[in-house]
């Protein structure tokens, strides 16, 4: 994803892409179960309640939005942007791999001393 040094996978015409289930773990996955499940046990009135369902509501419809328009998202930004925000994922999920790798490794000294 950093280097660009992919080869282009060409489906041919038996492929049918709805068989792969990606978009479910990537749009409900560990992190955004856990999340929601905290902000929910943190519930304790009527208004943080209505905070979270809120909060619920409007990520649904942000992914919504996105995926509903996400032709003319590719139209407008091209080739280029596709390239651009592929390279920027890919520099947050490395950040994000060190960073748990340094955890790791802190709390693993931590727990020999």
């Amino acid at each position: 994803m950093l280097t660009g040094n992919e080869q282009e996978h060409v489906a041919n015409g038996d492929a049918n892409i709805a068989l792969v289930p990606l978009g479910t773990p990537l749009l409900a996955g560990p992190g955004a179960i856990v999340a929601t499940m905290l902000f929910v046990q943190d519930i304790d009135g009527w208004s943080s309640g209505i905070s979270v369902a809120l909060g619920i509501i409007a990520v649904h419809l942000a992914l919504w939005a996105a995926m509903r328009y996400s032709l003319p998202i590719l139209r407008l930004i091209r080739e280029s942007g596709v390239l651009l925000v592929t390279r920027i994922a890919g520099l947050l999920l490395s950040a994000i791999a060190v960073r748990l790798v340094a955890d790791a490794v802190r709390a693993f000294i931590a727990g020999e001393g």
